[in-house]
C-alpha cells in the first residue's frame, strides 16, 4: 500500500490499533523474516476485513454520540448524514419530482415492500422490504438504534424532493431498534 493510500483511509477515520493488522496483508509480495514471500489472501476477503472493521468502528461511533450528546443534538447530526447520503439518489428523486404515484411503484422495485397512503390524513407508510437494515455501515447487534435518524432524514429528503415541499419523517419501526422491519410515516404528502 502507498503511503499516500494509507493517509487517504487515516483521513476517513480508519486509523487505529486495529487498523494496522487489516492493511499489512495490502503490502502483496512483502518478505517475511525467512526471506520467503507472503501469502496475501484474495482482495474480497481484505475488503470483508476492513469493512467489517469500519462497521465496529462506526458502530463505537454512533454509540460515543449517545453518550456524549443529547438526543435532539444526536437526531439532527444523524438526519443530516442522511439527508447527505440521500444526495446520492438525488437523480432518482429528481426523476420523479412532481410524479408521486411513479415514485412509489419505482421504491416498491428497489427497496420497498409496500406503501399505505390515506388520502383523508395525507400520512404515507412505506414498509422496508428487506428484513435488515440496507445501510452498509450497518452492524447488526452492535450499532446502536439511534442511527436509524439517519433513515428519517433520508426518508425526509427523498420525499421532499419529490412532492416539493417539506414532509415531516417518524419512525415507526426499525430493525435496529427490535422490529422486524424498516417501517416510515411520511406526513404532509396531501395538499
Amino acid at each position: 500500500m502507498k503511503r499516500h493510500d494509507f493517509m487517504k483511509i487515516c483521513a476517513a477515520g480508519v486509523c487505529g490499533c486495529g487498523a494496522m493488522a487489516l492493511l499489512a496483508p495490502l503490502s502483496a509480495g512483502s518478505e517475511s523474516g525467512e526471506g520467503q514471500t507472503q501469502t496475501v489472501p484474495a482482495e474480497s476477503e481484505v475488503l470483508k476485513r476492513q469493512l467489517d472493521f469500519a462497521r465496529e468502528r462506526f458502530a463505537n461511533l454512533i454509540s460515543a454520540m449517545g453518550e456524549h450528546a443529547d438526543k435532539a443534538t444526536r437526531d439532527k447530526i444523524l438526519q443530516s448524514v442522511g439527508h447527505e447520503c440521500a444526495q446520492q439518489s438525488n437523480p432518482l428523486f429528481q426523476k420523479y419530482r412532481g410524479d408521486f404515484q411513479g415514485f412509489l411503484a419505482a421504491i416498491k422495485t428497489r427497496w420497498v415492500d409496500r406503501t399505505e397512503y390515506d388520502e383523508t390524513t395525507g400520512i404515507l407508510r412505506v414498509i422496508g422490504k428487506i428484513p435488515r437494515c440496507v445501510c452498509p455501515l450497518v452492524k447488526v447487534g452492535r450499532t446502536p438504534g439511534d442511527f436509524c435518524s439517519c433513515t428519517v432524514g433520508w426518508n425526509q429528503f427523498a420525499f421532499s424532493t419529490v412532492l416539493g415541499k417539506p414532509v415531516t419523517v417518524e419512525l415507526e419501526e426499525s430493525i435496529l431498534r427490535g422490529g422486524s422491519r424498516c417501517i416510515h410515516r411520511i406526513i404532509g404528502v396531501k395538499g
